[in-house]
């Protein structure tokens, strides 16, 4: 016979049951909160937070920045895992954050795909963003002013632009936009443009056409400029946000991205 005692001790244990399994329930349903660089986000592209989001059932909440803001929002606790165009500093390290590079893609020269140049050297193209040449003719091209158009300052893109193909040039510029992405909407629609940006967010528009630099394409394997994604965790990657990293390390987002023409990277 059930006591009044033994009734109350079982419930009591169905209250502890629920409230502790509660919170994992809650967790495993909970959404990524994924701060990622305009230029990683080209190259993955919505099918594979798509996939991710299909194979696991967790939803990712995504913020679209400048891979210096990515970070930030990992830093201030608004995002569990960033993206980056950009190496961390030692004092990130020492701070306990965890940087994972999972990827590396040429940094390209593109301009609209109706302009006729098809291939600059790096001295022209230094030139041409210092502001020493401005007409199109200087390369073979049509007489027609050069319009450059550059990401934010604050991009992993015009950082490491600066750095590759300036070696360190202060750069000049006709418009800047907010974004990496925003420049390949400008050269859809001026045919006279340059920019620059990973070959994966332009590699198949056809309105785009990416130029050869000291006669070398992207996609050869001499071709010396590259830029290196990774991801950025506050300590070591849990929860979602490792499981996003192993879908793109280990799972069917690693086959997705080498079939985009990413070169993927194994380790820190």
């Amino acid at each position: 016979m059930k006591t009044k005692k033994n009734i109350v001790i079982m419930i009591f244990s169905w209250v502890i049951f629920f409230t502790a399994a509660a919170p994992f329930a809650a967790a495993a349903s909970q959404p990524l909160e994924f701060a990622c660089s305009a230029q990683v986000y080209e190259a993955l592209g919505e099918k594979v937070i798509a996939a991710f989001t299909a194979e696991t059932g967790i939803k990712v909440n995504l913020y679209v920045s400048s891979s210096q803001t990515a970070i930030s929002r990992v830093e201030n606790n608004f995002a569990e895992l960033a993206t980056s165009t950009t190496r961390l500093y030692r004092q990130h390290s020492d701070y306990g954050y965890t940087e994972i590079l999972f990827a590396r893609d040429p940094m390209v020269v593109f301009t609209n795909s109706d302009n006729g140049v098809t291939s600059l050297t790096k001295s022209e193209i230094q030139s041409i963003f210092t502001g020493d040449v401005s007409n199109w003719k200087d390369f073979g091209g049509t007489d027609q002013l050069i319009v450059t158009i550059i990401p934010s300052k604050q991009t992993g893109s015009y950082k490491n632009f600066k750095t590759l193909f300036m070696d360190g040039r202060d750069i000049s510029y006709d418009f800047m936009a907010y974004k990496s992405s925003m420049v390949i909407e400008a050269a859809r629609r001026m045919p006279y443009m340059i920019s620059f940006i990973t070959r994966a967010a332009v590699a198949n528009d056809p309105k785009i056409k990416i130029l050869s630099v000291d006669g070398a394409s992207p996609a050869s394997s001499g071709y010396p400029y590259f830029e290196t994604f990774s991801f950025v965790t506050k300590g070591e990657p849990a929860g979602a946000a490792k499981k996003f990293i192993d879908f793109i390390m280990t799972g069917k987002g690693r086959a997705m991205l080498e079939n985009k023409g990413l070169e993927m990277i194994d380790g820190k």
